[in-house]
């Protein structure tokens, strides 16, 4: 048997600016269809309503035979998603990216009679507090290509959204159809790359998935709309709209035959499967939403207690947040009950919405840490999300210390030890560096952004729900091959040391590029200094 090779087609359909692109989107449905094939039309909300005005029904037919999707209401009309999210916390930002872009949600609820089944930024402006507003219309995938973020190269689970954002090795790539398709050449080169991705997941034992995009406006303009437009913070008026050059029309064909061309290469290698957003929410379906986890799988996620990260059990991934609720509804129970209950019900939080650190490392009594632990559990069932901290003896603790030292409390609990003091004891959240600096600084030279636009703001939210990530992996996936190496992080006497470990291992952390040392080495590169060899890191 093949080893299983998803193929993800998307089209960026967004170009409201030039009538030929209405045709550029037809024309791509249709091939699609004819070749059996179903793609994922991510739409613009002003684009919907040109192809209204501009009486395209015909464009409509054809794109209602596909899967679609929303890629916001204006696209690069300033300000654009980063611009006006880039100084709002988490709750305001869900706002106003609802109040701004809810019109062309329902615009496309209207004109396709569907609810759009994913949603990608427009360019490189990528935001935390969309996922809030996403999770509020119930889409639950981000299909889209960013540096911002990469979890080891694969598909991962980020506050309750499936991302399919940065693929690469064994896990697949994200490959683009530019304004070169029809080029001399072209073909072939593009055959070369997709089979270089496609030969790597098959050497792997799969699955994998290989993103492949599209704008249908570069198949018939050598140029793009919105930066002719909008570049550099510019914002041309709306009667005054440019259009951009255009292809002739033998190029145009060209571009057309190329595609045709390649998807039907594609589509004949084995173990290939077309997929769409909503094809790839049913595959990839987190294992651990609602699933009830043992006394003993729970010690399991909890050890190395210092290091904070996505773990795996079972074979089931789970992320930083999932952990930090599942022990202070068990040694919440320990406080009403007197022991340990047999299971946990797993739930999905938020990470926390700030960045406090802990005052101070007291002792406390058992009973004071185990009370703690009630008021934790109960405002995760009141806000959906973790504190920002905890409050022992009128202490503030961050969240990654009082989960720390929750571990050690369970796991002597789990063993049948009460010590009746409770040190309150570091802890680390690895799974932070999943959040690229290095990755965020690349999206800001996104041409439709003013000169030296940043958002730090938006790497700082975004840092803290990282406690959400996790890797997502398919459904049914008995025979996969395993990776020959799985690394491990270990806290020895103060210090983060990398160990190989096994090729399996009960429970795993994994974080990309090495997690801790990533982070530390991305921040004195952004500050000019030279790269270092990574030893240890004491964060006071």
């Amino acid at each position: 048997m093949e080893p299983k090779v998803y193929v993800v087609l998307w089209f960026d359909t967004e170009d409201f600016v030039t009538p030929e692109s209405d045709d550029a989107a037809k024309r791509l449905a249709e091939l699609l269809s004819l070749n059996g094939v179903r793609g994922t039309f991510k739409l613009v909300g002003e684009k919907v309503r040109a192809l209204e005005r501009r009486g395209r029904y015909d464009v409509i037919s054809a794109i209602k035979q596909h899967d679609v999707g929303y890629h916001t209401d204006r696209h690069s009309v300033h300000p654009v998603v980063a611009e006006y999210l880039k100084d709002l916390e988490m709750e305001r930002g869900k706002e106003e990216f609802l109040k701004r872009e809810g019109r062309g949600i329902d615009d496309i609820k209207r004109v396709f009679g569907v609810s759009p089944s994913c949603y990608g930024q427009p360019g490189d402006s990528w935001a935390p507090q969309v996922y809030l507003a996403l999770r509020d219309l119930g889409i639950t995938v981000y299909l889209d290509e960013s540096n911002f973020i990469d979890l080891d190269g694969g598909p991962f689970w980020y506050c309750g959204i499936l991302n399919v954002l940065k693929l690469s090795g064994a896990k697949g790539r994200i490959i683009g159809l530019p304004f070169e398709m029809g080029q001399e050449g072209f073909l072939d080169q593009l055959e070369k790359e997709f089979d270089a991705a496609y030969e790597e997941v098959v050497r792997a034992g799969g699955p994998g998935i290989i993103s492949i995009y599209n704008h249908p406006t570069t198949l018939v303009t050598e140029e793009f709309w919105d930066a002719v437009n909008f570049a550099r913070g510019r914002n041309t008026p709306l009667d005054q709209l440019k259009l951009p050059r255009l292809k002739s029309p033998q190029q145009v064909e060209a571009g057309f035959k190329d595609f045709d061309s390649f998807l039907k290469y594609v589509k004949s290698k084995p173990g290939v499967e077309f997929v769409t957003a909503s094809d790839l929410k049913r595959i990839f379906a987190d294992a651990a939403s609602d699933r009830d986890f043992s006394r003993d799988e729970l010690a399991a996620l909890l050890n190395p207690p210092e290091l904070i990260s996505y773990r795996e059990v079972g074979g089931i991934w789970v992320s930083a947040a999932e952990i930090f609720w599942m022990v202070v509804q068990a040694l919440s129970s320990v406080l009403e009950t007197g022991a340990l209950p047999s299971s946990v019900k797993n739930k999905y939080p938020l990470g926390p919405y700030g960045e406090v650190r802990s005052e101070a490392f007291p002792y406390v009594t058992r009973r004071e840490f185990l009370s703690a632990c009630l008021t934790a559990r109960e405002f995760i069932e009141a806000n959906g999300r973790l504190p920002d901290f905890v409050e022992l003896k009128g202490v503030k603790i961050s969240p990654e210390d009082f989960l720390s030292t929750a571990a050690l409390v369970y796991l002597e609990e789990s063993s049948g030890k009460r010590a009746e003091l409770v040190k309150v004891v570091e802890g680390t959240v690895a799974s932070k560096a999943c959040v690229r600096y290095l990755g965020a600084k690349s999206a800001w030279n996104w041409v439709i952004f003013p000169d030296h636009f940043e958002a730090w703001n938006l790497v700082e939210l975004a840092r803290l729900q990282a406690w959400t990530a996790k890797p997502a992996t398919a459904s049914l996936r008995e025979g996969v091959a395993r990776d020959t190496q799985d690394w491990s992080l270990q806290n020895k006497q103060g210090s983060l040391a990398l160990q190989s470990g096994s090729p399996v291992t009960r429970n795993r952390i994994e974080c990309p590029a090495m997690v801790v040392a990533d982070t530390w080495r991305q921040l004195f590169t952004l500050a000019g200094l030279a790269p270092f060899s990574f030893k240890s890191v004491n964060r006071r």
